[in-house]
């Protein structure tokens, strides 16, 4: 089985500390992104905010994308 930040599959949702391990950057980073309406999409589950991997990765591969001109 594959697993992404900490050992969890990827099949479900990461926490903004999953994400932060994954990306290797500060959760304050994270929160600040979701401020500034940056960042990989992110679902709030009533005071908690999580991430679908996919839509991460989805993200990752987009600022390649923007950086090829």
């Amino acid at each position: 089985m594959v697993r992404g930040a900490r050992g969890v599959p990827p099949e479900q949702l990461w926490t903004p500390e999953d994400l932060s391990d994954f990306l290797r950057i500060p959760e304050k980073t994270l929160r600040d992104w979701r401020f500034k309406g940056y960042g990989p999409q992110w679902v709030r589950m009533g005071k908690h905010v999580r991430y679908v991997p996919k839509d991460v990765m989805a993200w990752v591969t987009g600022l390649g994308d923007s950086c090829a001109a």
